[in-house]
């Protein structure tokens, strides 16, 4: 991790060896399998320089001081082992989390930061994922898989740049970072620092339920303040998403309080006694001297545990938004002394795979598609993320609120077939693997009801697609699937426009024109041979679990998985049903039919069935 790609700070400067500190007297909690995987994480990738050949590897240990938990492991070459490069990890993971140990692996550490012990492992322990091994040698820990828990509350800020030469009148909302031409750098730091020393202003309000979360004395602290919202919450979990009778879609965020961040008038915002006055942050200035602005969005994300008072909250809330402040900062800075000049961001949280808490980042707008994929593989290295999938597209970004971006259809129901109750397997079941979209006749005010059913279906794999991290463009219309068509020759002219079908063929043709996506193909000659693929669509939904689109006797479905009894031969098919017509009522479709698991029957003996079967790209970021 090295030269313009770097993500962290500027003239970094590396922490000299030192000797392992003292064990200490007290049990903690980690989850070994998930440090085991991280390791294994890191080595997946290739050796990206000399210098990481010939360099050992070492670790920085984040988790919950208060709690005794290890969250994370990060695993790093040792000349990534450095000051600057540990404050990005900080800015970047949930607020409650901080750095509590570093690694020594094979008598070797690179401590940094002021962590509480010194996990001792070897590189033999790690390849092996000897469980038994870790605990005899560092016998302070319990192995136990940390829970997922807490809600999450999410703050929208604004923070705002300006670039201009001429004297005029600005409304600034939110951060005001004034960066001069040829001191941005410079700029940007000494600015985060200012905003972390005046960030005991900001109050996060929740009107709807009469929430304010802001400076006050630990004496004055509300006991269990959110205790209501917070008794068996995870930091994200979607329940729902309706149009009501005024076609307004209303989304159900369980788990997730929305917060608005003020910024007090007064000087004392900790005397509750004192008139005070919250406002947005609002400023309007004249200037006449050259600087630089960018508009960017922030989310302050932190996490609310039962049993939190309202002291506890401020803390976290305070510790959230200077750490979105630093993250920004860094983003700036590295892209400043890139050559990229100034960088405008946009804030993403992620729930990665694996992980018990959330990220939180900053990610450049207005790179080129190359520079914003290396930064997401060096992005995979520093979080030990892996190297075979994508899981920091801004498409996989979790949706905290109701503004969050989408790339898909708001109004679609997302994997109808986890609502699928009381069906009993008749073997092994393998899904498809990752989330989806469930595209069917009569949406997009598209009447296609008789002939868009490939359509549908093409868009719910491409819908796969997108909120899997492997691609960045929408979904395509019927239209636009006709037009690429005709641009590669298949079809005429004619065609755009027209209520024609389309089959396996074309959605493969469509998927490697636009996605450059290889498509493997199963023919078969009959239903019952359809039935004899089974292994083959287990097989895949297991390597690469893309939906797979099936067409035959004049009809196209979506499998989503397959039931499949090695001893007896029973089959059932998970089937995603693109001929719906109704609203987009889970109820309805998982009760009458349109998603469900269908016996083997369900497929015609006297027609030939297609399948295409799409393959993820093995170097995705």
């Amino acid at each position: 991790m090295t030269g313009s790609e770097t993500v962290s700070l500027i003239k970094p400067t590396k922490m000299a060896t030192q000797s392992p500190t003292p064990v200490v007297n007290e049990l903690w909690f980690i989850d070994t399998q998930a440090m085991f995987q991280n390791y294994a994480n890191l080595r997946s990738f290739s050796k990206s320089n000399v210098t990481e050949v010939q360099t050992s590897i070492g670790g920085l240990v984040f988790g919950r001081k208060d709690r005794k938990q290890v969250i994370h492991v990060f695993f790093a070459y040792q000349e990534d082992l450095i000051e600057s490069n540990l404050q990005f990890l900080e800015s970047a993971l949930s607020a409650d989390i901080e750095l509590v140990g570093n690694v020594n692996i094979d008598g070797q550490s690179t401590l940094i930061g002021n962590g509480t012990f010194t996990l001792q492992l070897s590189s033999k322990m790690l390849d092996n994922r000897n469980i038994s091994e870790f605990l005899d040698q560092n016998v302070m820990f319990n192995n136990e898989h940390v829970l997922m828990e807490g809600a999450s509350c999410v703050s929208k800020v604004n923070l705002y740049y300006m670039e201009t030469d001429f004297k005029s009148d600005f409304l600034k909302i939110g951060f005001e970072w004034t960066l001069r031409a040829g001191r941005e750098q410079e700029d940007a730091r000494s600015a985060a620092e200012r905003l972390s020393m005046a960030s005991f202003r900001f109050s996060h309000l929740n009107a709807q339920h009469g929430l304010v979360i802001r400076e006050h004395k630990k004496e004055a602290a509300k006991p269990k303040y959110l205790d209501k919202f917070t008794k068996g919450a995870l930091p994200y979990k979607v329940i729902d998403c309706i149009e009501n009778v005024f076609s307004i879609q209303v989304f159900f965020f369980q788990d997730v309080i929305e917060f608005q961040v003020m910024q007090s008038l007064t000087r004392d915002t900790s005397n509750d006694t004192e008139d005070q006055k919250l406002v947005p942050t609002v400023k309007v200035t004249k200037d006449n001297k050259h600087f630089t602005r960018l508009v960017t969005i922030g989310d302050v994300v932190f996490p609310a545990f039962f049993g939190d008072s309202s002291f506890d909250l401020y803390k976290r809330a305070r510790e959230a938004f200077n750490r979105r402040s630093n993250n920004t900062m860094m983003v700036t800075v590295n892209g400043v002394r890139s050559g990229r000049g100034v960088t405008t961001t946009t804030s993403a949280t992620y729930l990665p795979p694996g992980w018990v808490s959330l990220l939180h980042l900053q990610l450049p707008l207005k790179w080129t598609e190359n520079e914003q994929r290396n930064y997401r593989i060096r992005l995979h290295k520093f979080f030990n993320l892996p190297s075979s999938k994508p899981c920091l597209r801004l498409s996989q970004s979790l949706a905290l609120h109701t503004d969050s971006v989408r790339l898909t259809n708001k109004k679609l129901i997302r994997e109808p077939h986890l609502s699928i109750s009381n069906y009993q397997p008749v073997g092994v079941v393998t899904t498809v693997n990752g989330p989806y979209n469930y595209h069917h006749y009569m949406q997009d005010g598209i009447d296609d009801n008789g002939w868009g059913c490939a359509y549908r279906s093409f868009q719910t794999i491409w819908s796969w697609f997108i909120l899997n991290g492997y691609t960045d463009k929408p979904v395509p219309s019927h239209r636009d699937i006709q037009q690429t068509l005709v641009n590669i020759g298949d079809k005429e002219q004619k065609f755009v426009g027209s209520r024609q079908w389309i089959g396996s063929t074309e959605i493969s043709y469509v998927l490697n024109e636009l996605l450059k996506l290889e498509c493997r193909f199963i023919a078969t000659n009959s239903g019952a041979e359809v039935v004899e693929r089974a292994r083959e669509l287990a097989r895949h939904f297991e390597t690469s679990g893309t939906p797979v689109m099936i067409g035959g006797n004049m009809l196209a479905h979506t499998i989503l998985g397959v039931d499949f009894n090695e001893t007896t031969g029973e089959t059932k098919f998970l089937i995603l049903d693109p001929h719906y017509t109704g609203a987009e009522d889970i109820k309805t479709i998982t009760s009458k039919g349109w998603c469900a698991w269908k016996p083997a029957s369900f497929w015609s003996t006297d027609h030939f069935y297609n399948m295409v079967l799409a393959q993820p790209p093995h170097d995705a970021f």
